[in-house]
């Protein structure tokens, strides 16, 4: 990703050194925060400087860890990746899930997750760029990850073909080509440095996920409340 943006945020922990000398503290807080703020630091990191940037030296130095304590969590640097691209993985499913729950109807349920989605890509680009550029970058157990992640958020297309009315038919590879598209259109935007442009795309990304189950006519009727929300 590009250098660091101040909308992205280090998780809880990050930003704060634990006390020097003895502290008192439990053993479990001590490695807990020590961790939290290893992936953080490979967050902003590999967002900031790449993959091929994202050496152990560059995570412990933003952390403020030990190289001992870097090797007690990670092997090396592709296992600290992956760490933290499953915990951008985490947290994005997580809000997304929670905006998609709670929409009045599927349409509605869609329209809310991906705009929850597009919002937080556009206030964490550090996340956006390990979760869309980065791990293209970072091996094959990287790229199954990535995989892995598309096909969790094929869930949330799945009740559309309930929806779909008798006059349209639709391939059971429909909910997998919608997510290939949108991940390769966010993709793009976030490669360029113009995440600040997902939300305005908000309308059209409505349309092409609901288009295939429920037609371009009521599709383009449930964009347009996405317009004028």
């Amino acid at each position: 990703m590009h250098p660091a943006d101040s909308k992205s945020q280090p998780p809880e922990g990050f930003s704060s050194q634990l006390p020097s000398g003895r502290h008192g503290l439990p053993r479990e807080y001590v490695r807990h925060s020590q961790r939290t703020r290893l992936l953080a630091a490979a967050i902003e990191v590999a967002g900031a400087e790449g993959y091929a940037g994202m050496t152990v030296s560059a995570v412990i130095a933003r952390a403020g860890v030990s190289r001992k304590t870097f090797y007690e969590f990670f092997a090396d640097r592709e296992a600290c990746f992956l760490a933290a691209f499953d915990r951008v993985l985490e947290q994005g499913l997580a809000g997304v899930r929670e905006a998609y729950d709670g929409g009045a109807s599927w349409p509605a349920q869609v329209r809310t997750a991906l705009a929850r989605g597009l919002d937080a890509l556009t206030a964490h680009p550090h996340e956006a760029r390990v979760g869309f550029v980065e791990v293209l970058a970072a091996g094959p157990r990287a790229l199954t990850r990535r995989d892995d992640a598309m096909r969790a958020f094929m869930v949330f297309l799945q009740p559309g073909y309930d929806a779909v009315p008798d006059s349209l038919e639709v391939p059971p590879l429909m909910s997998e080509a919608v997510v290939g598209a949108l991940y390769e259109i966010v993709y793009a935007r976030v490669l360029n440095g113009r995440v600040g442009e997902l939300p305005g795309l908000l309308p059209q990304l409505v349309f092409c996920a609901l288009a295939p189950f429920l037609g371009a006519e009521r599709a383009a009727v449930e964009a347009a409340v996405g317009a004028s929300a």
